[in-house]
Formats: structure tokens, C-alpha cells, sequence
């Protein structure tokens, strides 16, 4: 981001998009290749992060901080990236998500197309 440059965060998902786009068909088909694992990567990182910090605060029953999280600009938006905000409003999906698993190593996959 360059100095000054001001986005309203709504709109950040879209630039992301854009500017992952722009260098994913970058003529360089190595350089589309590793942006694409970069983003595969991070998503991952960030869905399974976002994924047991929600469980964690279910099983401490943090409902009603859920709920909040969910329907603040900020938070909501990112909880929509991962399709996390209906689990945690009223009315909202049954399931929750998944507990943690039992303390061990954690490995994530990247599918590969």
C-alpha cells in the first residue's frame, strides 16, 4: 500500500482479489504458480486459525462475544471470507464449527488443481 492510499475495508477482499489476479496471469507462468500456493497457504493458515479461536470461545461460552464479532464491519467481513458469520448468529446453521483436535501436530494441505 502506498503512503496516503486509504481503502474502506469492505472493499479490501475485492483489492486483494484484483492485485492476486493481476499476478496470477503474470506472462511469467512461475511467478502465477507461486502467488497462487502463497494465497492457497494463507488461506489455510487464516481458515484454521479463525476456525479453532471459535471453537475455543464456544466451549467457554462466548455466545454472545460471537455474535458481536459477527455483526462488526470489521470482523464480520472476516469471518465471511472463511463462510464462518452465519454459524455464529441467531438463527444461523445448527452445527458449529469443530472442536479442536487433540493436541499434536497440525499439518494443512493445499489442493492442487
Amino acid at each position: 500500500m502506498s503512503d496516503g492510499e486509504q481503502l474502506a475495508y469492505g472493499l479490501v477482499p475485492q483489492r486483494i482479489a484484483e492485485l492476486a489476479g493481476r499476478l496470477i496471469d503474470n506472462p511469467d507462468e512461475r511467478v502465477g504458480e507461486r502467488v497462487a500456493e502463497l494465497l492457497d497457504w494463507v488461506d489455510v493458515f487464516h481458515r484454521q486459525g479463525l476456525t479453532r479461536l471459535i471453537a475455543m470461545v464456544e466451549a467457554w461460552r462466548g455466545e454472545i462475544f460471537l455474535e458481536s464479532a459477527a455483526e462488526d464491519e470489521v470482523a464480520g467481513t472476516l469471518l465471511d471470507a472463511y463462510d464462518l458469520r452465519d454459524a455464529l448468529l441467531p438463527g444461523g446453521p445448527a452445527a458449529a464449527p469443530p472442536p479442536p483436535p487433540p493436541p499434536q501436530p497440525t499439518l494443512v494441505q493445499i489442493r492442487r488443481k
